[in-house]
């Protein structure tokens, strides 16, 4: 059965997660970004973008900014604000400004959980495609998924209680999640349990950020691991 809710989009709070209402937008259906064909279109274009010609480099910093518009406003709207309005499932993606697209008339009730529908369904399998098309290693991709969560943690600590951010760490922590689409939970080695929310822990692997040239002057990541290890992992 269809459930129909009185939520709308107005209420959601997610503008800054760069998710916004269409307003007679359109533009790419999140499952069509899993064809290969439409999601190497996307990363030549973003690849242009940021200055590379490395679509593995592209494919990388694409992902890390991408799950700011899935995963951490996932994370936000259910899993701390615990609304239930289904806006994932018939969001379009708008490559020319990087936004998530949503109906705002849209009231039909996200069913189950929403992380399977988030990562089982959509993100588990975009980090295989990349991974499997451009060799990058998939360690880099969670964890760029990863610290764009870790960063809903950290600003989220001044409204949400202590309690209810554990809950939800706990919850995306688990080493065995069906929710992930795989039999092990990659994101249980680089979402971490801090001694206070607002700490920024140093990454494992490096997202290639210093490989782009904007990045010339200032290329690394506050919290890489190369200034310090001088390799990448």
């Amino acid at each position: 059965m269809i459930q129909k809710g009185r939520g709308r989009k107005k209420d959601m709070n997610l503008e800054n997660y760069r998710v916004e209402i269409n307003n007679g937008r359109s533009g790419i259906p999140l499952p069509q970004l899993l064809d290969t064909n439409v999601l190497t279109s996307v990363l030549h274009q973003y690849a242009y973008r940021i200055g590379t010609d490395s679509l593995g480099t592209a494919g990388s910093l694409f992902l890390k900014r991408y799950a700011v518009l899935t995963a951490a406003s996932s994370l936000d709207y259910y899993g701390l604000q615990r609304q239930r309005v289904d806006w994932f499932t018939t969001a379009e993606f708008e490559p020319e400004t990087f936004t998530l697209l949503i109906d705002d008339s849209q009231s039909v009730l996200l069913q189950g959980d929403w992380k399977t529908r988030v990562f089982a369904d959509h993100l588990t399998p975009l980090v295989e495609k990349i991974s499997s098309e451009w060799r990058i290693p998939q360690k880099i991709l969670w964890e760029n998924i990863a610290v764009r969560l870790q960063s809903v943690f950290r600003k989220k600590s001044s409204v949400s209680s202590s309690d209810e951010l554990q809950q939800q760490l706990k919850e995306l922590t688990v080493a065995k999640a069906s929710w992930v689409g795989g039999e092990d939970n990659p994101l249980s080695i680089y979402l971490h349990h801090l001694e206070e929310w607002t700490c920024i822990p140093v990454r494992t692997t490096c997202c290639r950020y210093y490989q782009v040239k904007f990045g010339d002057d200032h290329p690394y990541c506050g919290n890489c691991p190369l200034p310090k290890n001088e390799t990448i992992k």
